[in-house]
Order: C-alpha cells, then sequence, then structure tokens
C-alpha cells in the first residue's frame, strides 16, 4: 500500500500490456469480505493516464467476456503472441 508504482514507470524500459475481459469485474461474497474487484473498470479510468505510461491497453470483447474468459490460455496467447512478437522483434 506504500509503494507509489507511478514514481518508477519511468524507469521501466520494457513492453508492458495490461488486458482486461470487457465484464471483467469479480464480485465475491461474505466469505472474502463482501469486495468488488473491478479490474475493467480500472484500466478504462486509468486507460489514458497507463498509455501515457507507455502501457499498451486492451479491452477484449466478447460474449462473456468476464474474468474467467479473458484469462483463457485460447484468448491470452491469441492476444500476447502478437503482442510479444511486435514489441520484442520475436520471428515467426
Amino acid at each position: 500500500m506504500d509503494f507509489n508504482d507511478r514514481e518508477i514507470q519511468h524507469k521501466l524500459v520494457f513492453p508492458r500490456l495490461a488486458f482486461a475481459g470487457e465484464k471483467d469485474t469479480i464480485v465475491f461474497g461474505e466469505n472474502f469480505g463482501n469486495v468488488t474487484v473491478d479490474i475493467v473498470g480500472i484500466l478504462q479510468k486509468n486507460k489514458q493516464e497507463l498509455e501515457h505510461l507507455g502501457w499498451d491497453i486492451e479491452i477484449l470483447k466478447g460474449h462473456d467476456m468476464d474474468h474467467t474468459k479473458a484469462m483463457q490460455p485460447v484468448t491470452v496467447l491469441s492476444l500476447i503472441r502478437p503482442w510479444l512478437i511486435k514489441n520484442l522483434n520475436i520471428t515467426r
């Protein structure tokens, strides 16, 4: 909680990607403190600032693209592979 990640962004000299499904909001029940983790909301709210800091932000569209679907290997790999090729000059 005391770490301010905004203060070190200028030191990050490698490609950065953050992504979430368009419905990526997790609501935890009573056993987990009745908290809501709005991953997509946080990315959308801070998208412009994050991009200014050098992050690539992707909001994955699709039928019921919640956290579970957005984190499936087929979804993640289809996003990350071209991103890595583009950003790290990896040959196919």
